[in-house]
């Protein structure tokens, strides 16, 4: 049997040392929020929670005040999970107990970002979590030299997360997400096999010249279906070039729909090298 995981607030200098070697050990030495970061972030209406296994910190979250258009919100800046531990649930518990604090503290919103083509992190996201999305940021963090960001630019959705919503609640609750509309939804960007790797294919009239009218195809969904790698990584390792292709193909997309009102809500997964992510329109279909 598994020794229980341990979550704990994090607040003095040597757990803080402890959450800095954590973060060497997930992403290396140039991608880490230093001891006093942590610090005056945990002072000012920050967070850092601390998993544990055996006594060991195995993965961590870290957050601090956010503030934009008159309202204040929690900005969850960093997740990180030891490699052996990443199928073990903690990163769901650790955003469960950082969304407490935040209520607790007087949130009622998180934000965090995420890369678009990580499907893993799109699901816990977007159906485990409830969380939304209608803003793309291109290379957000310029370029990054770390193992897992190495290589494409470090394109990043910003995850919304209404902590109380209707939404997040039945999320939260294990509700069954009905995917029969979804289902429904035109597959904008489609994929074709290349070897064992899947490629981008943008699908007509999505990809093609504009209809005579000169209104985008976009404009009469209620909803659309975006391909992305079920696993990116492997790809990327393999076939950089391809792992390019779709960052620039759901870049390209991302940004048309988001312009036109669309919001990502969930990921439809199956056993295809693909997955694909939902994206409907707020306040339904355009007349």
């Amino acid at each position: 049997m598994r020794p229980e995981l341990e979550y704990r607030i994090v607040t003095t200098v040597s757990e803080m040392a402890e959450m800095e070697e954590l973060q060497r050990k997930i992403w290396g030495a140039s991608s880490v929020s230093p001891i006093p970061q942590l610090m005056a972030a945990v002072h000012n209406g920050g967070v850092v929670i601390a998993a544990r296994h055996g006594g060991m910190p195995v993965g961590f979250c870290y957050g601090f005040a956010g503030f934009k258009r008159g309202k204040a919100y929690l900005c969850s800046h960093m997740l990180g999970i030891l490699p052996d531990y990443r199928d073990w649930g903690i990163g769901r518990q650790l955003k469960l107990r950082q969304r407490e604090w935040a209520m607790q503290h007087g949130y009622d919103k998180m934000t965090w970002t995420y890369d678009p083509l990580e499907a893993r992190n799109a699901y816990l996201n977007l159906c485990k979590l409830g969380g939304t999305v209608s803003t793309y940021i291109e290379s957000y963090y310029g370029d990054m030299g770390d193992g897992i960001n190495k290589g494409l630019p470090s394109d990043r959705f910003v995850l919304e997360w209404d902590l109380s919503s209707e939404q997040t609640v039945r999320c939260l609750d294990g509700a069954v997400q009905d995917q029969s509309d979804w289902r429904e939804y035109p597959l904008v960007l489609g994929w074709e096999c290349n070897g064992e790797f899947p490629r981008p294919v943008t699908r007509e009239p999505f990809g093609g010249q504009p209809p005579l009218s000169g209104e985008s195809p976009l404009a009469m969904q209620q909803g659309i279906l975006l391909s992305v790698p079920a696993a990116i990584h492997p790809l990327k390792q393999a076939q950089p070039a391809i792992a390019m292709e779709w960052r620039l193909a759901l870049r390209s997309l991302c940004q048309e729909a988001f312009s036109q009102g669309y919001v990502a809500v969930g990921l439809l997964r199956n056993d295809e090298p693909v997955h694909a992510y939902v994206l409907e329109r707020k306040g339904g279909r355009m007349a």
